[in-house]
């Protein structure tokens, strides 16, 4: 597990994000700041992520599965999202990445890990 630091290279308030393929099998374990946007910090990972609209939440690309119990573990879902998830046929049941700020620690899968 790898932490990504701060701006002066203090530690802040870290998550873990542990990620895990579409078959349920683990992945990866990222450390990351509280509150680090989910497409940014997986892009800082190296870890895959599509995102044809660069990150910008209009394509669905990277849209992820909450696979931990607890809803308030990424940022509250706002209507933007809900509508992209929509017009792009995505089941509401996902998250967009780049939408999403990491809460707390939380698990998370993906068809395209």
């Amino acid at each position: 597990m790898i932490p990504i630091f701060g701006r002066a290279g203090a530690v802040s308030e870290m998550v873990n994000v542990e990620l895990r393929k579409k078959t349920g099998e683990f992945f990866k374990t990222l450390q990351i700041r509280r509150g680090l946007n989910l497409w940014v910090a997986l892009r800082r990972f190296g870890i895959p992520v599509g995102a044809s609209c660069s990150g910008v939440g209009v394509c669905g690309k990277c849209a992820i599965r909450l696979v931990s119990s607890d809803a308030n573990a990424l940022s509250e879902k706002s209507e933007f999202e809900t509508q992209t998830l929509n017009k792009q046929g995505i089941d509401e049941d996902l998250r967009l990445s780049c939408l999403c700020r990491v809460n707390q620690d939380v698990t998370v899968s993906a068809d395209y890990w």
